[in-house]
């Protein structure tokens, strides 16, 4: 069979809800029952400047897809292969590869429309904080079109409550709830950016919780897997370290755009460091475990919800079992440049 190129990516559009605009200011996420965050991601994205939201919808069935076709400004995409599934493709310079369709899609779909404008790529527990005396995604967007930049490197900031007790209770409908109700992060940078793209500098929160309680990997082996299970598959089963960097702002054009899910292929601005917060302790987190290993669409049969699973388990009655002495409370903008998690 042929590889999956970027120039075919329209062979795996099932549909799309309404025509794309390719000069609105875009913001392209992929979801699946998403519906407890989508309120406070387009709420929070229209008020800093989305004109158009470009979603995937994975087949949800909690009410997710028909909330997103009600929004007068969301284009929804269906596609013909679960995000999950493995296919062939081939990025232009690289050799063929297995890969998720869902990574393709994130570097694939938006070609399909965007053609010399930045596209913000973002998942739904993701909102990128504006630096201090921005006030618009479209600032953002114009410095790196004055620099000559194609794209922006993000540092990802994981928030999280004081102790598993603070997961409790129904999720906040806003970004400044979400703020308030998982207020804390580490004061340790995670990202140097260099013109090849961004040198990882520190560790995430996720990997500083698993040391501390002693959560390992471990192999499972499932299905024709306790007959043989090859190398790759049992190397995937270790840690799938959580993001400490994205691209989340590149520029779409002929030589332009994404190459996997967190890089571009061009180099980024070397005078801006974007931060995203990400809300994955959230009163969502076991319901997220649950479904995640029930689905096995994430990367490696989602073997990090694994030890996520166990990870909440053993913090569970810990009082403040989230903190250590570098984990402080958020304040602004201007904490997270102090603290170089974020450079304008």
């Amino acid at each position: 069979m042929v590889p999956y190129t970027i120039d075919r990516v329209a062979e795996l559009v099932e549909s799309v809800s309404r025509p794309v605009d390719p000069d609105k200011l875009t913001i392209f996420s992929i979801v699946r029952n998403e519906m407890a965050l989508c309120p406070a991601f387009f709420d929070y994205y229209r008020s800093i400047g989305a004109e158009q939201f470009l979603i995937i919808d994975d087949r949800s069935d909690d009410g997710t897809h028909a909330w997103l076709e009600a929004q007068p400004d969301c284009c929804v995409v269906s596609m013909w292969l679960p995000y999950g599934d493995e296919i062939e493709i081939q990025i232009e310079g690289a050799a063929p590869r297995m890969q998720r369709a869902g990574t393709f899609y994130k570097i694939a779909l938006p070609h399909l429309w965007m053609d010399g404008g930045y596209v913000t790529y973002v998942d739904a527990d993701e909102f990128l904080f504006l630096p201090p005396g921005v006030s618009s995604l479209q600032e953002i967007a114009a410095r790196l079109k004055a620099e000559g930049a194609a794209a922006a490197v993000a540092s990802v900031v994981e928030f999280f409550p004081a102790s598993v007790g603070g997961l409790a209770g129904p999720l906040p409908q806003s970004f400044a709830g979400l703020l308030e109700a998982y207020p804390y992060f580490q004061a340790e940078r995670l990202v140097e950016l260099s013109p090849q793209g961004a040198e990882l500098v520190g560790e995430s929160k996720t990997a500083r919780l698993f040391e501390r309680y002693a959560v390992k990997p471990r192999v499972e082996r499932r299905g024709w897997h306790r007959i043989y299970m090859p190398s790759r598959v049992r190397k995937a089963q270790s840690f799938q370290k959580a993001a400490r960097h994205k691209t989340p702002m590149v520029l779409r054009s002929k030589h332009s755009g994404m190459i996997d899910t967190h890089n571009a292929n061009q180099p980024p601005s070397q005078t801006i460091l974007l931060t995203l917060a990400h809300f994955v302790y959230t009163s969502e987190f076991a319901a997220k475990i649950a479904r995640a290993i029930s689905w096995g669409a994430h990367a490696n049969g989602a073997a990090k919800y694994r030890y996520y699973a166990e990870l909440l388990e053993k913090m569970d009655g810990v009082e403040n079992g989230f903190l250590d002495e570098n984990s402080v409370r958020y304040e602004g903008p201007e904490q997270l440049v102090e603290l170089g998690l974020m450079r304008w």
